[in-house]
């Protein structure tokens, strides 16, 4: 990845974020899919040029240094996405074993014989329709709701995994003309759609 790549990165980033530029940047430096990895806001920027006569090629590079012994609130921090997983199939399962309603009122679970999906509120008065295949959701851009036609940006949803780990839960980025995530208006009631 060159410079060019990061700053295009960053300025995606900062035009959803209401501070745009003037964002704070937390750094979550990755141990692997499962293990604990460090988090830090304190980093540095240096320049370093591999000279030619060397073992690598003449390249000048910018290396970013995390000081996470230089901020107060790092410390050790799970993946962003390493539970969801779990999550899905274990809420996927349940549902489909006691064929109970999920715990927040505000979803709605719909279950005819052409298909099963659940409404998850959206906005106001607004669903976002989550369908389901065997049993199991097809998440904003997973391979598999990818396969079925999702348009929901693969990689800023960590590949079904979600982009972001909220209080209430993992946020997902849906596209809004994507065919596999229709919004959908109110009633709350499925059978007088």
């Amino acid at each position: 990845m060159n410079i060019r790549e990061v700053i295009n990165k960053l300025q995606e980033v900062a035009a959803q974020l209401p501070d745009g530029l003037d964002s704070e940047v937390e750094i979550h430096i990755c141990n692997g899919h499962d293990a604990a990895g460090l988090r830090t806001t304190s980093i540095e920027v240096n320049w370093v040029s591999v000279l030619e006569g060397t073992l690598l090629p003449e390249r000048s590079v910018a290396q970013i240094q995390g000081h996470p012994h230089r901020d107060e609130s790092s410390g050790q921090t799970t993946p962003i996405m390493s539970q969801i997983d779990d999550l899905v199939e274990e809420w996927a399962t349940e549902q489909q074993d006691t064929g109970n309603q999920p715990e927040s009122e505000d979803i709605i679970r719909v279950k005819t014989d052409d298909e099963e999906y659940v409404l998850l509120p959206w906005s106001e008065d607004t669903y976002l329709k989550l369908p389901y295949v065997n049993g199991m959701p097809l998440l904003p851009g997973a391979p598999k709701a990818t396969d079925a036609g999702c348009t929901c940006d693969p990689e800023r949803n960590n590949y079904g995994r979600g982009y972001r780990h909220a209080d209430d839960g993992v946020e997902m980025a849906v596209k809004d003309d994507c065919p596999v995530h229709l919004r959908v208006s109110g009633p709350a009631d499925p059978d007088s759609e």
